[in-house]
């Protein structure tokens, strides 16, 4: 059986469990599938996952569905069955599968046990291909950014952070792409708002992979994410985004990005340490008043007469930028430095670090 990863801040490119939008991962019965197996299904499981199913003579399953959910506002659950009638496959949120067992009897709703294991064996089964998953919204009313003034609905930015991890999530826990080695670059974002999304109910975020060919290895992926509360579909966010290799990304990024001869002044809150070292091991904390990809500018130093000089510059204790100097100009009360055969790593180094804390010097 497949395992359902856990939700890590590094699973979906964050730093800290703060930023975490997500919980609670499970995967999802479809709405409706064509299955290729023609034996009968002998997994009591299975054959109790079936029975919610009407099926047809060309083995095509279709969700029996329960009469719609009252008490909200939004997209009811078969009004969205209809207006995606032509999507490939589409997960049933869990608050309907809560609804659909509602509405069995006592003793059969008691032997049906919708969990991880007996949906995965389910699809298996039927060899379905593509899964759709659903998480809990986190939403606790104090998140440090989303709510640093009171807001009397769901900050619409909210969801749409919320949609961003589920990519990652999707991608890293369900194709062959490797945390680590990729990245996703968002080229198309598609959100519709059905009704405002309240603090006091819990909102399901359902994932539904719409990628066109290949989705072990896929170079381009399309996932929808459907927000609902109180069973009631009430946004919907559609993310198409290229795959690409962090490296080669950076480097796309990167290229045309910086002028040769402009200089970036670091941010007052930037997490920038700046160490200036001589060829005989003296070494002092400087200020860094501005840098660009040929030189610097720092506060003065007190060893001014060693005959070389070196600058590591390290950002947040994660980027480590070095070069060896040559004195271009003393100011009275500054340095203006230029770099010395600095390798093509360390400038590409040094541009991930103006992008994080520097503005440009006019």
């Amino acid at each position: 059986m497949s395992v359902i990863p856990p939700i890590s801040p590094k699973l979906v490119h964050k730093h800290k469990a703060d930023d975490l939008l997500l919980s609670d991962p499970r995967k999802l019965l479809p709405v409706r599938f064509t299955s290729s197996q023609e034996s009968m299904a002998t997994d009591p499981a299975i054959v109790m996952l079936n029975s919610l199913y009407e099926v047809s003579a060309s083995n095509e399953y279709v969700l029996k569905l329960p009469k719609t959910m009252s008490g909200g506002a939004g997209v009811s659950f078969d009004e969205v069955i209809v207006l995606s009638a032509n999507d490939p496959m589409r997960g049933v949120p869990a608050q309907i599968v809560e609804s659909i067992r509602a509405g069995l009897p006592q003793d059969t709703a008691e032997r049906v046990d919708i969990n991880d294991e007996n949906v995965s064996a389910f699809l298996a089964h039927h060899k379905v291909a593509r899964h759709s998953h659903s998480f809990q919204f986190v939403n606790r009313g104090d998140h440090y950014f989303f709510y640093r003034k009171p807001h009397e609905h769901v900050p619409g930015i909210m969801l749409l952070e919320a949609a961003r991890q589920t990519i990652y999530y999707q991608l890293y826990g369900f194709s062959q792409q490797q945390l680590g080695q990729v990245t996703v670059s968002l080229s198309e974002l598609n959100a519709k708002f059905y009704n405002y999304a309240e603090l006091m109910y819990p909102i399901e975020i359902v994932v539904d992979d719409l990628t066109r060919g290949d989705i072990q290895k896929p170079k381009e992926v399309l996932y929808r994410a459907s927000f609902y509360q109180k069973g009631m579909l009430i946004a919907r966010i559609n993310s198409l985004a290229p795959v690409i290799s962090i490296k080669r990304f950076q480097m796309a990024r990167n290229v045309n990005l910086f002028g040769e001869e402009e200089r970036f002044s670091p941010l007052p809150i930037a997490p920038i340490t700046a160490l200036l070292s001589s060829g005989c091991g003296k070494q002092a904390l400087v200020d860094l008043q501005d840098i660009g990809l040929s030189g610097c500018t720092t506060s003065a130093i007190s060893f001014d007469n060693e005959d070389s000089h070196y600058l590591n510059l390290i950002y947040d204790n994660k980027l480590h930028f070095t070069a060896k100097l040559q004195r271009e100009r003393d100011e009275q009360s500054h340095v203006n430095w230029l770099f010395n055969s600095v390798s093509y790593e360390d400038i590409e180094t040094l541009k991930e670090i103006i992008k994080r804390g520097f503005l440009k010097k006019f």
